[in-house]
């Protein structure tokens, strides 16, 4: 008999932590684990019962899912599912933590008899792997969880800007990992602004520049960085993410720009000069001194 090839979501699930902990911790926590996720996905309307039952990994699983809601499954499932994590820690110890690296990516998954497999599936579990995934995750303390979605994924179904996805905390980071180069994800930890942890990572937005990804995701630079705290503001900088007058990269330099596209929706007719802090010829005129102090 010929194995049957369907398209399915793929849902991918890790424990944190799981190997540190003795046998009858990792034997209740997995029980809590499909607890969970099995009450997640009834509350959010996703019906996981009708196709094939989850693939255990040890410490977690994959679930492929047919038919499904993405929408749901990226914005209410995660949502649902991290107020569960939450509210499990707040009646257990360090020891008993349960908190999850998930991944969501889609594409075509073989069963061959003894098992599934595919190149996506492969995909998939690489991603819910990836060390910025892990960071963020255990950057963001007040979070249950920490999504990682595939450059697919995200074009297909995050940047449509849905309210329930929240599509503007999620950030892009490099995917690479063993056959898988040069490819992207995009994370999210559900509770912050942006993931925690992860420096200098990108949005959708100002740039209209693309770059594609093995996996055919493809991702939009940004104008600048997201802060890698979450939202958490530094000391001296402003709530409108501008770095105070006299400070940044570009402190006290001048830049004319004529017939240019700025942040992908403003162009400017003529001659321009943008400045970065204070002129030290202009606040000598105004102090009525020469600039030099005399």
């Amino acid at each position: 008999m010929k194995p049957k090839t369907q398209v399915y979501s793929i849902l991918v699930v890790d424990i944190e932590r799981f190997g540190r902990r003795a046998n009858p911790v990792q034997l209740w926590l997995r029980e809590r684990m499909y607890e969970i996720v099995g009450k997640a996905f009834s509350e959010s309307g996703i019906d996981a019962e009708s196709g094939p039952k989850p693939s255990d990994r040890g410490d977690g699983f994959f679930w492929l899912l047919s038919g499904t809601d993405r929408t749901a499954l990226t914005g209410r499932f995660v949502e649902v599912l991290d107020q569960k994590l939450r509210a499990h820690a707040r009646t257990s110890n360090e020891e008993g933590a349960l908190r999850l690296r998930v991944a969501l990516h889609q594409g075509d998954v073989t069963d061959d008899g003894p098992g599934w497999v595919g190149e996506e599936l492969n995909t998939a579990c690489r991603l819910v792997d990836i060390e910025p995934l892990r960071t963020a995750l255990a950057s963001g303390p007040r979070a249950g969880l920490a999504l990682a979605v595939s450059g697919d994924w995200h074009r297909q179904v995050v940047r449509h800007e849905d309210s329930s996805v929240a599509s503007d905390t999620f950030r892009c980071v490099p995917f690479d990992a063993k056959e898988i180069q040069g490819a992207q994800a995009w994370i999210r930890v559900p509770g912050y602004d942006a993931p925690p942890g992860i420096p200098g990572t990108r949005t959708e937005g100002a740039s209209r520049g693309a770059a594609t990804g093995r996996d055919g995701g493809t991702t939009r630079a940004d104008g600048g960085a997201a802060r890698g705290d979450g939202g958490t503001r530094g000391e001296g900088e402003r709530g409108d993410g501008a770095a105070p007058a006299g400070q940044g990269p570009f402190a006290g330099a001048r830049f004319d720009r004529v017939n240019q596209v700025f942040g992908g929706d403003q162009i400017v007719h003529g001659g321009q000069t943008f400045r970065w802090g204070s002129d030290p010829e202009e606040s000598a005129a105004r102090d009525g001194g020469d600039g030099n102090g005399a």
